[in-house]
């Protein structure tokens, strides 16, 4: 059975760093071999890390920027609802006036309800609760 050398890595480095590179290894009770490994491994692992880290920050800066894009249209939106609703409250005879809106209320329910996907409606009971 033949065994498959793996490629070899060479550096260079300032004698004294070199010197303690030496004594680390012997204070580990390890070879340079397996110091070194375990040091190019982590530093790539760390490097990844890193990089990963940046791009969930770039993620995380988008969705923040679109969550207060989203709740600004809702508070748009509910100014305006809220308007025209004062508006019709206002113009609209004491006699019909709570009978109408609950009808206005129920039909725009049911409306919604009805265009809900089976997916939506579970995360809208979701949400309810």
């Amino acid at each position: 059975m033949t065994t498959k050398r793996t490629p070899t890595i060479a550096t260079k480095l300032a004698a004294v760093d070199h010197i303690k590179y030496e004594q680390f290894c012997r204070m580990e009770g390890r070879t340079k071999t397996e110091v070194t490994r375990d040091a190019i491994l982590y530093y790539m692992q760390a490097k990844q890390k890193e990089q990963l880290d940046e791009h969930q920050a770039a993620i995380e800066k988008r969705f923040h920027k679109m969550e207060n894009r989203l709740a600004g249209l809702m508070v748009k939106l509910g100014v305006g609802i809220y308007g025209l609703e004062h508006l019709f409250w206002t113009r609209t005879d004491d006699d019909i006036r709570k009978k109408l809106f609950h009808e206005c209320y129920v039909s725009g329910v049911r409306k919604m309800h009805d265009k809900l996907k089976p997916e939506e409606e579970d995360l809208r009971k979701t949400a309810g609760d």
